[in-house]
């Protein structure tokens, strides 16, 4: 039995134990360095579960992509690998009623960078077991991707609302599973076969205004709204999987804040991520305060 002062590497080493990676805008580069400092410590996650940035890094990890590769990948990332804006599209699509309004990039060189750099194509081909959240626009719910082709299912993941359009898969239109679920830590313990001993969590958190107030107010004050639900629902699973008797273990990183205009920020926050890692596996876990 551990005592209270245990620290948690010493709660995790030897445990079969899963990774729910958070969304978190473009928080992929702090969970590629949170990542890289679990892998150093000798901490290999036997499941993977992510949200939006979450998801991007979870899949790369879970396809067999060392924490190496995945921070090389990030940091040589230009905006120019992503950035297809389609203006004049989407506004011929609204007038014709269709989704190609509800985002401003076409998500073409993201899904294209994506297929160029998976070791592989369909999420049953990981050499560890993933699953992949994404809300869906077509039925409004949660969908959970456990199987099919990888590439378009980390995109939908991914597909923030207004900077990407919807997804389109199988019929379905998806966006950003962060929207619903900021970090799947029940969705992971739910999926795992046979059951994990324990859920480490790597939660980024939503940026906070000072204050609310000029044109885009409106957005802001929805936006502030939805971070309560996300954060209260991902504290709800926190208490289902301890009455479940399943230890969940969160670790809350404050990163530089990384934006498609900020990308060299993305150094930093690899760097900070791997000494937010390091400093919590030396000590006891610490209760996530909702």
């Amino acid at each position: 039995m551990a005592s209270d002062d245990t620290p948690l590497r010493d709660l995790l080493r030897g445990k079969r134990f899963g990774l729910a990676l958070s969304a978190g805008f473009f928080g992929f580069y702090g969970h590629a360095g949170f990542l890289a400092g679990l892998l150093e410590d000798g901490l290999a996650p036997s499941a993977y579960a992510g949200s939006s940035a979450g998801g991007l890094v979870g899949a790369l990890a879970a396809a067999g992509m060392a924490p190496a590769q995945i921070i090389s990948l990030l940091l040589d990332l230009k905006r120019g690998d992503f950035w297809d804006p389609d203006l004049a599209g989407a506004l011929w699509s609204a007038v014709r009623g269709h989704h190609g309004s509800s985002g401003l990039l076409r998500g073409h060189h993201f899904q294209r960078l994506l297929e160029a750099h998976l070791p592989v194509r369909d999420i049953e081909d990981c050499p560890t077991p993933l699953l992949l959240v994404a809300t869906s626009l077509s039925d409004h719910r949660l969908e959970v991707f456990r199987r099919g082709p990888l590439a378009p299912r980390i995109h939908a993941t991914c597909a923030y609302p207004g900077l990407f359009r919807a997804v389109e898969i199988d019929g379905g239109l998806y966006w950003d599973g962060g929207l619903v679920d900021k970090a799947p830590a029940l969705a992971l313990a739910d999926a795992a076969a046979p059951p994990l001993d324990a859920v480490l969590v790597h939660y980024l958190p939503s940026h906070r205004r000072a204050a609310l107030g000029g044109a885009l107010a409106y957005v802001q004050g929805l936006d502030a709204a939805m971070t309560i639900a996300r954060r209260d629902h991902f504290a709800l699973q926190l208490q289902v999987l301890r009455a479940r008797g399943i230890p969940a273990y969160v670790v809350v990183s404050e990163l530089p804040r990384v934006s498609p205009s900020h990308l060299a920020r993305g150094a930093e926050a690899v760097v900070a991520a791997r000494a937010a890692i390091a400093s919590a596996l030396a000590a006891p876990p610490v209760p996530f305060e909702a």
